[in-house]
């Protein structure tokens, strides 16, 4: 039956002009929010907004904000996810204000969370307002020196499979996949240090751990989606209601953390570790800040215990900032040290001298005093950090001083930190592999601004910075005091090597495959 005309093919055609103009002036009024502020943008295109290229994985996130970056020399560039407005900014000064000064107007990462449906969700990586300022305070004891010091001897028990399996393909003059090797070795560490578990999955790669700990970060369309609405476009996240984790690996996580505290509390067990430094938590509300491990040690604080559901959530993004992040940065660290072999020599060289210092031996101590192997390491951060682009949200209203603009509540904030890293007004020659660099205190963010942001900054800058670093140093140090390493005939050929598009943390498209041979250490 007809509604307007004659003909239903009229009404089905005037419905369709009536939804297509409509359609059109809602795009218009969208895209306009930045127009409408005099801020400079980029046009945008329906539905992607400017991120296109990196939703159909045709480029990456990074490649993407860097030519955001580049498309005007304005500190402060407009831009749109899908329908939504968000900022990136790019003045180093103005940086330093949001993430430091002005922090209070910019707290939150405004990154999708929801922890009634998806409890490991509640992290402190993407837990808001108050709540987080109660978790970090009750978290930052947990990451002191001392507490790092103590698990010391767990991290280097973790590197005997590490040089068994080197040792064997050195012997066989057979190539080795780097990434996967070290992702391997940094979940070992992390089952023990985190967990109180000892599982090696450099032989067995199909440990419980390697999968879930694979399984999250594998490069299928879904977990892409699931990452992009997390990070990138939480109120698509908040729409479809989008859980961070399968069911399977939820109850991993959940049945593994309470198994453990249950044995441990029914047993009085203490084991200087992460899931200890929980326990605490659970029973105390309050972590001890002097060598103490005792789960009851704090019992007279009145601070608010924390719930398993809480508990299990942070034990959670332990584990996956732990091995990812940290397997990454000495991934891209080899590669550089293969590609430049006089660089590689004066880290052993390093490693050397101060291993005899120690009597022969590999030490807390002795890792602090690698300077210049730090200095590799920053510099690997700055040229291939784990996280190229870093989120913010403006809490309140906020004016930019000296400019006529009112960020207001709820505006996301972009950093490109990738950009930044590789803008030759701040880095000389920033594709060269040049640790010296840092020697001058390239990052020194209170002089210039913040130009150095491998682990964000400010209050919300990573908790476990510390630890990630002596872990990268750790499993350099182990590798090169007994190897040299070289790149894979492919590797080798290569003018400039390809990111795989699909990946969340920077990869090599193909996989950082490189030669291991033995060499003679003066300890």
């Amino acid at each position: 039956m007809a509604l307007f005309f004659d003909s239903g093919f009229w009404d089905i055609a005037t419905i369709l002009s009536f939804c297509s103009v409509a359609l059109y002036f809602y795009i218009q009024h969208i895209y306009s929010y930045w127009d409408k502020r005099n801020v400079k943008f980029a046009t945008p295109i329906f539905p992607f907004g400017n991120l296109k290229d990196a939703f159909l994985l045709k480029k990456s996130f990074a490649d993407v904000f860097q030519e955001l970056y580049n498309f005007t020399d304005e500190p402060i560039l407009g831009l749109y996810t899908t329908n939504k407005p968000a900022l990136m900014v790019k003045d180093t000064e103005l940086l330093r204000l949001i993430m430091i000064k002005d922090f209070q107007y910019f707290h939150d990462r405004g990154v999708y969370m929801n922890e009634n449906l998806d409890p490991l969700s509640g992290h402190l990586f993407s837990i808001t307002g108050d709540k987080w300022r109660q978790l970090r305070a009750k978290l930052t004891p947990t990451f002191t020196s001392g507490k790092i010091k103590a698990m010391f001897q767990t991290f280097l028990n973790c590197g005997k499979s590490l040089e068994t399996f080197l040792a064997k393909n050195a012997n066989e003059n057979t190539e080795v996949e780097m990434r996967d090797l070290l992702a391997c070795y940094s979940t070992n560490i992390i089952a023990s240090v985190a967990f109180g578990l000892e599982t090696d999955t450099i032989t067995e790669p199909e440990a419980t751990f390697r999968i879930m700990g694979r399984k999250f970060f594998a490069p299928t369309l879904k977990n892409i989606f699931r990452l992009t609405c997390l990070f990138i476009l939480p109120h698509i996240g908040r729409m479809f209601k989008i859980k961070s984790v399968d069911d399977d690996y939820e109850n991993f996580i959940f049945s593994m953390v309470k198994d453990i505290m249950n044995y441990r509390e029914k047993n009085n067990i203490q084991r200087k570790d992460f899931m200890q430094l929980l326990l605490q938590l659970k029973n105390t509300g309050k972590v001890d800040y002097g060598d103490t491990w005792d789960i009851q040690a704090t019992n007279n604080s009145n601070g608010k215990t924390l719930s398993l559901n809480e508990l299990a959530a942070q034990a959670h993004v332990f584990f996956l900032a732990g091995f990812e992040t940290t397997s990454t940065t000495m991934s891209f660290c080899f590669y550089e040290l293969a590609k430049n072999p006089h660089i590689q020599k004066k880290v052993q060289e390093e490693i050397d001298e101060l291993t005899k210092k120690y009597n022969g031996r590999i030490t807390y101590e002795s890792i602090n005093e690698m300077k210049y192997l730090e200095n590799c390491i920053d510099e690997t951060l700055r040229m291939y950090a784990p996280v190229p682009v870093l989120n913010r949200e403006c809490t309140t209203e906020y004016k930019v001083p000296g400019r006529d603009i009112i960020i207001e509540k709820g505006t996301r904030i972009f950093i490109p930190a990738h950009a930044i890293h590789h803008d030759p007004k701040y880095y000389q020659n920033p594709e060269s592999f040049k640790p010296e660099r840092f020697k001058t205190d390239a990052s020194n963010n209170e002089q210039k601004g913040i130009i150095y942001m491998p682990f964000g900054d400010g209050p919300r800058a990573c908790i476990g910075l510390r630890m990630g670093k002596l872990q990268s140093k750790l499993g350099i140090v182990l590798i090169l005091s007994k190897f040299n390493i070289q790149l894979g005939d492919k590797l080798k050929n290569l003018e400039k090597i390809k990111f795989d598009l699909k990946s969340f943390t920077p990869s090599i498209e193909g996989g950082m495959f490189v030669k291991v041979t033995h060499r003679k250490c003066i300890h």
